[in-house]
């Protein structure tokens, strides 16, 4: 019945849900699948020590919410170890701990279905060449399959044709030019969708292109980038300046370029930027920014962390993930864009970003 449930949350529409139906839709579903994730006994422990009981929950405010660093130490995995079928590992810099997300049949095609969807409101229901801002041994089945093959497989769904824009040299990323033969010789006004981290593009793309003068002209073409924003700052890189370098330089429409969050631990929820410039929740998922000192919701206008809910995960506790990213409301239901449900802004990293205490509420003297 609760996967029912996920299934038929698009009849209400990807960005059609008010708030308070929201609640009154999600809510039930959570609620289930919170005593489902008491299996896992780092969860039950958690549950046990904060004295929650999942039947007593009157608002997905007070669904109890996980750090996301919880991933990097311990296993979340609410199925048994038979139905996982994959284990998503997140980006991380070189000797960097990775967060392990498993996965099963079941949280994939969830994924698949939310992306898709959501990829129609901005692409349409047509099949068109895909560009990829990557290399393709990302996709190699006997690498580790990690937040940059997720996203490549996700974005995938609309490809007809699939073109990898950079290719490995040693252990460094540059431009293929056979890649890139191919892509100037599409039709100009061919409609095409482009994908890539943001700091991939930046570092390895642009300089290369610059380097060598070159220019397309893909004015039919729609760029969804993310991630890296924190590597950008550092250098003072802002987002409208990007956008226009890649304007510039791939001749994509300004409007056409969409940045988006998103995170491994929540694959197959992204938001990307709306035609106003702001972020929108689809309808299996939800968005608390919550006060950074004292982790209660924040009002509209007030700067606090990203907390990210969602109906999709059935293999692991993903229903509430509260990030080390900020962000602030920008209102409800009144975008010009015209989608409802609340609209929110990204801003950027905390610094040195912890929730204490967590870690020990988690601990048990048994189980994974």
């Amino acid at each position: 019945m609760n996967q029912d449930l996920i299934s038929r949350i698009w009849e209400y529409g990807v960005y059609d849900l008010t708030e308070s139906e929201r609640e009154s839709v999600l809510l039930p579903i959570i609620k289930e699948q919170l005593k489902r994730a008491l299996k896992n006994s780092h969860i039950q422990s958690y549950f046990d020590k904060i004295s929650v009981n999942p039947d007593e929950i009157s608002s997905l405010d007070n669904v109890p919410w996980v750090p996301v660093t919880m991933f990097k130490e311990f296993n979340l995995a609410t199925v048994p170890q038979e139905e996982i079928v994959k284990i998503l590992r997140s980006s991380g810099t070189t000797g960097q701990q990775t967060s392990k997300i498993p996965l099963n049949k079941i949280t994939i095609q969830n994924q698949n279905k939310s992306l898709s969807r959501i990829l129609a409101q901005y692409l349409g229901p047509k099949r068109m060449t895909f560009i990829v801002i990557d290399h393709p041994e990302i996709n190699d089945p006997t690498n580790e399959f990690s937040a940059r093959t997720a996203g490549v497989r996700g974005l995938s769904l609309y490809a007809r044709r699939t073109i990898y824009l950079l290719k490995k040299d040693g252990d460094t990323l540059t431009v293929d030019p056979n890649a890139l033969d191919e892509i100037k010789n599409l039709d100009k006004e061919s409609p095409v969708y482009l994908f890539g981290f943001t700091w991939i593009i930046w570092s390895v793309c642009i300089p290369f292109f610059k380097e060598h003068g070159i220019r397309l002209h893909l004015s039919g073409g729609t760029l969804f980038h993310g991630g890296g924003w924190k590597n950008l700052q550092k250098i003072a890189v802002d987002k409208d300046f990007f956008t226009r370098e890649i304007h510039d330089i791939l001749g994509i429409s300004l409007y056409r370029i969409f940045d988006f969050y998103g995170m491994a631990e929540q694959t197959g929820i992204i938001f990307p930027d709306c035609e106003c410039g702001f972020k929108h929740v689809p309808s299996c998922a939800k968005i608390i920014i919550r006060n950074i000192q004292t982790l209660k919701p924040c009002g509209k206008g007030e700067r606090g962390l990203i907390e990210v809910m969602s109906i999709l995960p059935t293999s692991y506790y993903g229903q509430a993930l509260l990030t080390e990213d900020t962000g602030r409301i920008i209102g409800w239901d009144g975008c010009p864009c015209g989608r409802r449900g609340m609209f929110f802004e990204f801003l950027n990293r905390v610094q040195r970003a912890e929730i204490r205490g967590c870690g020990d509420t988690f601990r048990v003297n048994h189980g994974r």
